[in-house]
């Protein structure tokens, strides 16, 4: 049995690998294996069991009797995985979400104590040029951890607490050696997308929120928030939105944005790329339908239970109805400000 250690609300300090661990992507006949049990999968197995199409063979769940998953195992290399009832409602005061906007370039974080920091993403990059340390890492997007190996496998090799899909996950053990990883595991699902299970139909998740700690804003495109990640999470089509709903279920009641810009992000690097070596990014495609409800609706239910948002992109598509704005120089250590 997977022996689990006790979260404690104060992480260690991160002591960065001094010799990043080089990834490497598997082979061509492990590829090819790979694609045809893809394949044989779509054969044998109606489209609501799809998107688990790479686990299958290759991950085990465990779930708990309330059906949210406690163990995991990618191969045969079994997931520290971090205590839920310990960690979840553990803490209060300010997080900082970290993202990859653009407007990242603007802030001295030299002149920032950050407290707690829950990075998404390329947000890891951030350490180039300032020793942020990272309390929390989130990464749903599969499509990022198999083009940034390199980013993603510098998460993985720090004392912090990755919050990730299975997929991910499965993604991640293709080219970075799991034994070799510093960090803990909490595995989430969206809640549509129950790993190792049947997608939900639209009348289980209207059942789902009485039940479940999950809040529907629109049964029609699955807006909504998770209250509980144990339960599953609302992907609000950027993985930012699923750090919002991790951070408030750890108990933090007051939340600052960073880089949350959305704004023409097709065309315009995140603060770690140039034009050369952009990614591609669906947030235009998505703000109006998706992104922007979401945040809406997620910002007047947050409101309501005592949450404040604070946004530090002074540009940000987010309008101030959604969440405040602020400069972050208002945020910078008292010695500094007045010095």
């Amino acid at each position: 049995m997977l022996s689990v250690e006790r979260a404690t609300p104060a992480l260690p300090a991160i002591e960065l690998p001094s010799k990043p661990h080089r990834y490497t992507w598997p082979g061509p006949i492990r590829r090819i294996r790979g694609t045809m049990l893809k394949l044989l999968y779509r054969w044998t197995h109606s489209r609501a069991f799809r998107h688990n199409e790479r686990l299958w063979g290759a991950v085990a769940v465990e779930r708990h009797e309330s059906g949210y998953l406690r163990r995991m195992r990618v191969g045969r290399h079994e997931l520290p995985i971090e205590n839920a009832d310990t960690l979840l409602g553990a803490f209060n005061g300010a997080c900082h979400l970290i993202a990859t906007g653009p407007s990242i370039n603007d802030i001295d974080y030299a002149s920032l104590d950050l407290d707690h920091v829950m990075g998404v993403n390329g947000a890891i990059a951030l350490q180039d040029r300032h020793p942020v340390q990272f309390d929390y890492y989130c990464i749903v997007d599969a499509g990022f951890a198999r083009n940034r190996p390199d980013l993603v496998a510098r998460v993985m090799q720090q004392r912090l607490v990755l919050f990730a899909t299975p997929l991910v996950l499965w993604y991640i053990a293709q080219y970075f050696p799991l034994e070799q990883m510093q960090c803990r595991i909490f595995p989430i699902e969206d809640v549509r997308y129950p790993a190792c299970r049947r997608a939900l139909r639209r009348q289980e998740l209207r059942a789902a929120q009485t039940r479940d700690g999950l809040v529907v804003f629109d049964e029609a495109r699955a807006l909504g928030f998770s209250l509980d990640i144990r339960r599953g999470t609302f992907d609000g089509r950027t993985v930012a939105y699923t750090g919002l709903q991790i951070l408030h279920s750890l108990g933090f009641d007051t939340l600052y944005l960073h880089g949350l810009d959305f704004r023409h992000a097709a065309r315009t690097p995140r603060f770690y790329e140039t034009a050369n070596t952009m990614q591609p990014s669906s947030l235009d495609d998505h703000f109006d339908a998706f992104i922007a409800p979401s945040f809406r609706a997620a910002a007047a239910l947050l409101e309501r239970r005592g949450v404040r948002m604070v946004n530090l992109s002074p540009h940000s598509a987010l309008d101030t109805q959604i969440a405040e704005k602020s400069d972050w120089r208002q945020l910078r250590r008292a010695s500094m400000a007045y010095g």
